[in-house]
């Protein structure tokens, strides 16, 4: 069997310094990696000085917090424990790289000042990288262009890309380095999850639902509101229920304890519908199964139901090589 490579993000550009930043270019990923290096900063100290911090559990003396500690810690040994991972960088192109040796730092001239007016000079960390690929991002599986507005990749600096959460991105990667080989996904997990939202309005308005508008919306665990002139159809919902508006959140996964609460909450209404691109329900959901909680079993239907909505589909997938689809099997 092929190794399989562990993939990680690394945002470069430090927006909040680069504005009022003499030598912006130090933080620019378009700089950085077309002088063939990857840093981080997390402040003005040396390599060995976060390795002591984290050995200790000592953010405090770094005036770190613990989860900057830790991805700084985490970058810093790369190289030592995972010389093969694979990084990725979104900014104005998307970049695919490898580390070459070990970390380095250099001190330089630039300084911020903290809010306590405290200065502190700047001293990167960084690898010398290996660019495997290097891409337009509208050019790139859409999973992978809209990933960095994923609040998981966004609000980190190094974050390592978890396979079981974010199956259908590492596949995106693995497909623009040409190292799918025997690695199988389900095409649905391939969709981003502003994808699956425009799947799932895209099957209601077919079935008749006037939906003024999703995305962006201030409705809190509401993506989409549908409403039906008529009844709604019967081959739409499995539960027939009187209301001709529904309320509808869509996720990729469930994986937050509390959002699970909230949506239990939320499912005891009669027009609230829970639907998810999983293969089987939350275990603590199981009471609302294909009443108004439906997963990836009613979307593939649906799907398959239209051929004007199974083209759009096959559209988004068609980056995916059918050798590499692993099409879930219902019962």
């Amino acid at each position: 069997m092929t190794k399989q490579n562990k993939y990680y993000n690394l945002n470069i550009k430090l927006n909040n310094i680069t504005k009022k930043s003499s030598k912006p270019d130090l933080y620019d990923a378009t700089k950085n990696l077309e002088r063939k290096r990857a840093p981080i900063f997390f402040g003005p100290y040396k390599p060995e000085e976060y390795i002591n911090a984290y050995k200790y559990n000592q953010p405090q003396k770094l005036k770190l917090t613990k989860n900057q500690l830790k991805e700084a810690y985490k970058y810093i040994q790369l190289y030592k424990e995972d010389p093969e991972a694979r990084l990725i960088t979104i900014d104005k192109k998307i970049w695919i790289y490898k580390i070459i040796g070990e970390i380095k730092y250099e001190s330089t001239d630039e300084t911020i000042q903290k809010k306590d007016n405290q200065i502190l000079k700047i001293v990167p960390k960084y690898y010398d990288v290996e660019i495997i690929e290097e891409r337009e991002t509208a050019d790139a599986p859409y999973i992978l262009a809209s990933m960095k507005a994923n609040p998981a990749f966004c609000r980190n600096t190094f974050r390592m890309i978890d396979e079981k959460k974010y199956g259908g991105n590492i596949a995106a990667i693995k497909y623009l380095i040409n190292e799918l080989n025997d690695f199988k996904i389900d095409p649905l997990k391939t969709l981003s999850s502003v994808q699956l939202e425009t799947l799932v309005v895209k099957i209601f308005e077919k079935n008749g639902a006037f939906i003024p508008a999703w995305r962006g919306g201030t409705l809190k665990d509401i993506d989409i509101i549908a409403e039906f002139e008529e009844n709604i159809p019967d081959n739409l919902l499995i539960q027939k229920i009187k209301e001709k508006k529904i309320k509808i959140q869509v996720k990729l996964q469930l994986n937050e304890k509390k959002k699970v609460e909230d949506l239990k909450k939320s499912l005891a209404s009669d027009n609230f519908f829970l639907i998810t691109a999983e293969d089987e329900p939350h275990k603590d959901l199981k009471e609302y199964y294909e009443k108004n909680y439906l997963t990836s079993k009613w979307i593939k239907k649906q799907i398959y139901n239209y051929d004007e909505i199974k083209k759009w589909y096959e559209e988004c997938i068609k980056w995916l090589p059918t050798q590499n689809r692993k099409e879930t099997v219902f019962k």
